[in-house]
């Protein structure tokens, strides 16, 4: 089930101040023979915008609710049903109270299963892990060339969430990446400088180690453990700049650490 966020929520049960027109009255059967045009037009306008609501209703956060006393709460507001005690700002309140209920639900729920997975990954042999929380296995192990914060690197990789879905290939797009160790995530930068080159690593990054509380993108939700297989294909060791002699770097992630650059 695909969540939304309270906003497009409210949206979609805005707009269904449009939906079911036609439908003021419960009928059984409908007799097209005896229908005018616009009674065509009512009744087809009435059974298209009808069935949008009822898809928009399945992209809520939790679409459990009963149809019937939804049909219901948009019968007495359409035709302003008299001695009904529940005002709009009511509604309102109801609504947004419920939906923020389940949004918090959801994410408690999300956080849960990822860090779980960090709990499974690290019993799994041959996983070790550093003092930060970052776990990590040797896939191929190598005696090349270890990358400082400092370098840029050459590599392929693939990262997919706790359930499996991958988000990013580099194999895919047989490209592989080139970036300095430092602009990646912190995960990335201490895992990188564990690698040797020519070596190949699987990654498990916690959530304060990766995007943390606000996520990335549509595929990467908030606390979001990730999982990583890296391939470390090359090392451009870092050229210093004029300028660059006692620069301090503070390399970001739990116990922060601050280096000089080497001379």
């Amino acid at each position: 089930m695909k969540g939304l966020s309270i906003k497009k929520s409210l949206a979609i049960v805005g707009i269904s101040t449009l939906v079911l027109a036609s439908c003021g009255t419960k009928k059984t059967k409908t007799n097209e023979l005896t229908w005018s045009k616009r009674d065509s037009v009512a009744y087809a306008f009435g059974k298209l915008n009808g069935d949008g609501f009822r898809r928009s209703l399945t992209r809520l956060p939790d679409d459990s609710l009963s149809r019937e006393h939804i049909f219901e709460g948009f019968r007495a507001a359409f035709f302003e049903q008299k001695g009904d005690s529940l005002s709009i700002n009511q509604a309102k309140g109801i609504v947004v109270s419920y939906l923020q209920n389940v949004e918090l639900q959801s994410k408690e729920a999300y956080k849960s299963l990822n860090d779980s997975a960090l709990i499974k990954n690290k019993a799994r042999q041959g996983v070790k892990v550093t003092e930060s929380g970052l776990q990590y296995r040797v896939l191929r192990p190598t005696k090349g060339i270890r990358p400082t914060v400092q370098d840029t690197v050459v590599v392929h990789y693939k990262g997919k969430t706790v359930d499996g879905k991958e988000f990013d290939n580099s194999y895919k797009r047989n490209q592989p990446a080139v970036f300095p160790v430092l602009n990646v995530i912190p995960g990335w930068t201490e895992g990188l400088c564990l690698m040797n080159k020519g070596s190949k690593y699987e990654f498990c990054i916690p959530a304060n180690l990766a995007y943390g509380e606000r996520g990335a993108g549509k595929n990467i939700k908030p606390h979001a453990t990730l999982f990583f297989e890296i391939e470390l294909l090359d090392v451009k060791p870092y050229q210093e700049q004029a300028g660059d002699k006692d620069k301090i770097i503070v390399v970001k992630g739990k116990g922060k650490k601050k280096l000089k650059l080497k001379k």
